[in-house]
């Protein structure tokens, strides 16, 4: 009697095992969002991925919609009939905040997903094959927005897509071997789409007259006008004429620039009722003025060397990050991350209890790393995102978040101009 009693509860054992194995999820690491209220800075938000050597899988993106926050990944799939090579083919994920509970959105298409973009209306997905598709996370809905013209054969990327004046705007961009690069910009309208004229921008350092059509990859709206990221700078669309206008550029960084250097812009948003934008070549932050400058909020031009004939050798640094790879903000402060693993707020406004302190950046480190037990992410941190009172940063290895309300706490003792020593002296 009592083996058959044994052999029953090993049978149950096999039983659960075998559940428990065929219900895993192999694309990610659920964790539960619930922590000690004693926990300061730093904490994982209940997500980390599975990440292969082979086909990555690190996050890239986080955003949110309502009370969903959606992820995607840096996966990337081998490409058919050609061994060896793979293309990106990034997945996305889904959670209801606060449920500690993560699913994996499948968009209906057999395209890859280019890229995503979330606002208080809905979840979008931009495809490699010219798809846009809406995802509705309450009745778990897909609908594909036809953007492109079924009568237009050519293939495109969806590069951005953004909202402007309460309308859908997406840009598209691909390659053709006889006519080259070709791109469109559509704009949402009450029956359907409207293809809007673009520019054409350069997009070759030492040759002006190379130029491609005008795409975008993210966008920000300010008044009645868009503003845009584009390959060379930054471009406005009047929202009365839907008109373009390339606004300055942004100031020679390097010893050796000239009026013909391209300056790819990564990322725009609005903090304080003023334009910021990252430029994605030299890998700084400024700010524009509202009419001709761009003022830089990072760079630092020090003095090396003073000559015995009186003139003196200057470098320019960076007080932010080497290479800055998102930027936001509460409204009150403004947040970057990048290849440095943990994110940094800016002190030039930053007020009481630190006061301002002109292009200082600090460390957001606390419960990041912690002495004798190393970092929870020593990789990039790809991207943030705020949502109430509480920050979230998407590093390769997982998702982190940090309550507002621990900042001050959190940059206590940092440095202001961190490896900028004699400069604080």
């Amino acid at each position: 009697m009592l083996g058959v009693i044994n052999m029953k509860k090993l049978f149950t054992l096999v039983i659960l095992f075998l559940i428990v194995a065929c219900t895993e999820d192999t694309s990610v690491n659920s964790q539960s969002e619930a922590t000690q209220e004693s926990v300061m800075g730093w904490r994982s938000a209940g997500f980390t991925p599975v990440i292969s050597s082979q086909r990555g899988g690190g996050l890239q993106k986080v955003t949110h919609s309502g009370n969903w926050l959606v992820l995607m990944d840096a996966w990337t799939s081998p490409i058919e009939g050609k061994p060896g090579t793979s293309t990106y083919s990034p997945r996305l994920f889904i959670s209801k905040i606060g449920s500690g509970i993560w699913d994996t959105l499948e968009p209906p298409t057999k395209a890859y997903v280019k890229t995503l973009y979330a606002d208080s209306l809905g979840i979008y997905v931009g495809t490699y094959n010219s798809e846009v598709i809406e995802y509705n996370p309450e009745k778990k809905e897909w609908t594909n927005l036809n953007v492109k013209s079924s009568k237009d054969s050519l293939w495109y990327h969806i590069y951005g897509i953004h909202r402007f004046g309460g309308k859908l705007i997406v840009s598209m961009a691909g390659y053709d071997e006889i006519l080259g690069y070709h791109a469109k910009v559509f704009l949402q309208n009450n029956s359907g789409w409207q293809e809007l004229q673009i520019p054409r921008v350069r997009k070759d350092i030492y040759n002006e007259s190379l130029t491609d059509p005008l795409y975008f990859v993210d966008a920000i709206e300010l008044g009645k006008n868009l503003y845009v990221c584009t390959i060379d700078g930054v471009w406005k669309l009047d929202g009365n004429t839907l008109s373009w206008t390339e606004l300055p550029k942004f100031p020679k960084m390097r010893w050796n620039s000239d009026n013909y250097d391209v300056y790819a812009v990564q990322d725009l948003i609005v903090y304080k009722d003023n334009l910021i934008a990252v430029d994605g070549t030299n890998s700084r932050i400024y700010q524009w003025d509202g009419a001709n400058n761009w003022l830089a909020l990072d760079s630092m031009i020090l003095p090396t060397v003073v000559y015995a004939t009186g003139d003196t050798s200057y470098n320019i640094y960076r007080s932010s990050l080497y290479r800055i790879k998102d930027v936001v903000t509460d409204g009150k402060h403004l947040f970057i991350s990048g290849d440095n693993p943990c994110p940094k707020v800016y002190m030039g406004d930053y007020g009481e209890p630190y006061g301002n302190i002109l292009k200082g950046w600090r460390k957001i480190k606390l419960g990041w790393c912690k002495e004798g037990e190393g970092c929870v992410s020593t990789n990039a941190t790809y991207s943030l995102d705020i949502i109430g009172d509480t920050i979230y940063a998407a590093a390769w290895e997982g998702l982190f978040k940090m309550p507002l309300s621990d900042l001050d706490t959190a940059i206590a003792g940092e440095s202001d101009f961190s490896g900028f020593g004699y400069w604080e002296q």
